[in-house]
């Protein structure tokens, strides 16, 4: 079986401005991501199991708008975060909740958020 999951990558950038500005833009991506696939097959799947989210980390702005470039390219419905508060810097992308076989190889370099 082809699980239903829901990816968040967060520019690593933010960590140092603390853990509730982490938690604040991961709940954005989560949130996000949903939303624009609310009336998929897909998200609703996976509002009706077990919520499954996989957060990695990308080092910096650059490589979060260059993944989320190969994610438009490839029709993957995803949603860049852009914080005003920190004069637009992208924080985080929330993936739409889909099969983890058709996210998992854009994801499969990064690492998981420690």
């Amino acid at each position: 079986m082809d699980p239903i999951v829901q990816y968040l990558i967060i520019n690593r950038e933010i960590l140092a401005l603390g853990h509730g500005v982490l938690a604040a833009q991961a709940a954005h991506a989560a949130v996000a991501g949903y939303l624009i696939a609310a009336d998929s097959d897909s998200a609703r799947v996976w509002a009706g199991g077990t919520f499954t989210k996989i957060i990695l980390a990308v080092e910096d702005e650059g490589a979060l708008r260059g993944l989320s470039s190969q994610l438009a390219s490839a029709g993957i419905a995803h949603k860049l975060l852009e914080e005003s508060r920190l004069q637009g810097k992208a924080t985080a992308i929330g993936v739409a909740p889909l099969p983890k076989s058709a996210v998992a190889p854009f994801f499969s370099r990064l690492s998981l958020l420690r």
